[in-house]
């Protein structure tokens, strides 16, 4: 790994503002660049992800993502199955994330991925109820299906994640 991304890292983990600015002013890292996670171990294969991904991920503060936003990172990046940040967001529960996806025109209700897996079925795969809620206040479907004709009652149900599947029963009873 370049040792300014690695620098620019290190920074975003210890969430220091200043040294993210400084770093970024340079302008010379590729902020849509993967990274390679795993190598430090001496793994046969690392892993290799968006740096959108890794910084999701982390934790790192909505303040220093929109740093890298602003700096030219894309939230508009997939991988090839089409997983994208928004899933990465609701996967480790990061409203702000999906908020900020939200406010910069990434769909809440549509997937993106081969699967045909929605927000929605995400969420309630998580069995994340405070997101399942807000997605469903924007707009989101709880009959949609994937291309495997599952919606995210049966995910949930298939899941045994109790919560999610009464609540959407008595949404679908309503």
């Amino acid at each position: 790994m370049n040792p300014r991304m690695r620098e620019l890292m290190e920074a975003l983990e210890m969430d220091t503002l200043p040294k993210i600015r400084e770093i970024l002013a340079e302008g010379d890292i590729d902020l849509d660049s993967d990274l390679l996670i795993g190598e430090e171990y001496d793994m046969d294969e690392p892993d290799e992800i968006p740096l959108l991904f890794y910084v999701i991920m982390k934790n790192v503060s909505l303040e220093a993502i929109k740093l890298l936003i602003d700096a030219g990172m894309s939230l508009q990046r997939y991988t090839r199955e089409g997983v994208g940040a928004l899933d990465i967001a609701i996967k480790f529960r990061r409203m702000d994330i999906v908020e900020l996806c939200a406010e910069n025109g990434i769909s809440l209700t549509q997937s993106r991925r081969k699967s045909g897996m929605t927000p929605l079925m995400l969420a309630a795969s998580f069995n994340d109820m405070e997101m399942i809620r807000f997605l469903i206040e924007r707009g989101a479907d709880p009959e949609a299906v994937d291309k495997y004709g599952m919606n995210a009652l049966e995910y949930a149900r298939k899941l045994g994640q109790e919560r999610v599947r009464e609540y959407l029963e008595e949404l679908k009873r309503c």
